[in-house]
């Protein structure tokens, strides 16, 4: 069964070739019994390209770390107290009320800023 499901779901291996999926009539083919397992793994080849996209439109979120006020404030090499008052800078993530990070990416463009200015 593992050969007929993924002959029925081929997809071509090359990165150049553009991605074919069975035709409709192909579909129609498929035994009722066989049917539920088809469809969740096509829904589960729909979450995945759908995350993949979703992770295209948001680049470098995965590769971001949110640091505390105490890495931020050695990094920036000021005191907390200085951090605290300036809740405007770029890299400043207000997660709740009271709880504050500072993205690790946004830290170090802003100081690439500051550095060229």
């Amino acid at each position: 069964m593992a050969d007929a499901r993924s002959d029925r779901l081929r997809l071509v291996a090359s990165t150049t070739a553009p991605v074919c999926l069975p035709s409709v009539e192909t579909i129609d083919q498929v035994p009722l019994d066989e049917l539920p397992a088809l469809v969740a793994e096509l829904a589960a080849l729909q979450a995945r390209a759908a995350m993949r996209l979703r992770r295209a439109a948001t680049p470098g979120l995965d590769d971001d770390r949110l640091l505390t006020i105490d890495e931020a404030a050695a990094r920036l090499a000021v005191s907390k107290d200085w951090l605290r008052r300036r809740p405007e800078l770029p890299f400043v993530v207000k997660l709740s009320d009271g709880v504050v990070r500072y993205s690790s990416k946004r830290l170090d463009a802003y100081l690439a800023r500051q550095v060229a200015r």
